[in-house]
């Protein structure tokens, strides 16, 4: 991989087989708040204060809010503009269209703002269909990762490997150096 802005955050953000999502979250100055007159899931925009916000009903669960927070950072990144502008709203009917949005932008930046790269490979190599025995792909659990992550189930396995996402990465990195 290249060495862009967004690839070194999350490289600094990365400790062992977890990334910290409230580091990336604090370095690029986005405040998460919980919000009980919330109607959708979650919102990303700019509050009264002028401070960039993603705000989360109160009424969903911690992996669902971790999931959207690591979505609604990867929209601020991809997305500043609509961001700043109008806000971006997620609700029940986008989480049931993950799987679909698996090979978009936001989606390939957001799996990598919450899984390391190296656990996206092995996540991406056990739920591809296996022809052959892979010895390298025994050796890791992926349910046992998936059920343990503080993410839903649905977006890990929405995880595509480095090859298929450095373009992503590479052009981002233009609007943040």
């Amino acid at each position: 991989m290249s060495n862009s802005a967004i690839q070194r955050l999350i490289e600094s953000a990365t400790h062992q087989d977890t990334v910290d999502l409230k580091a990336i979250c604090q370095s690029l100055h986005i405040r998460v708040v919980l919000d009980e007159q919330l109607q959708d899931y979650c919102k990303i925009g700019i509050d009264v204060d002028e401070k960039l916000t993603i705000w989360l009903n109160t009424k969903i669960d911690k992996k669902t809010k971790f999931t959207f927070v690591a979505i609604a950072t990867a929209e601020w990144l991809i997305h500043p503009d609509r961001v700043k502008d109008q806000g971006v709203s997620y609700d029940i009917f986008f989480l049931r269209e993950l799987t679909n949005y698996k090979a978009s932008k936001l989606i390939m930046l957001a799996t990598r703002l919450a899984v390391p790269e190296h656990i996206i490979e092995k996540l991406s190599d056990a739920l591809e269909v296996q022809f052959t025995k892979n010895d390298a792909a025994d050796n890791f659990d992926s349910d046992a990762y998936i059920e343990n992550s503080d993410y839903l189930p649905e977006f890990l396995r929405c995880v595509i490997k480095v090859s298929s996402s450095i373009f992503l990465l590479d052009n981002l990195s233009s609007k943040f150096e």
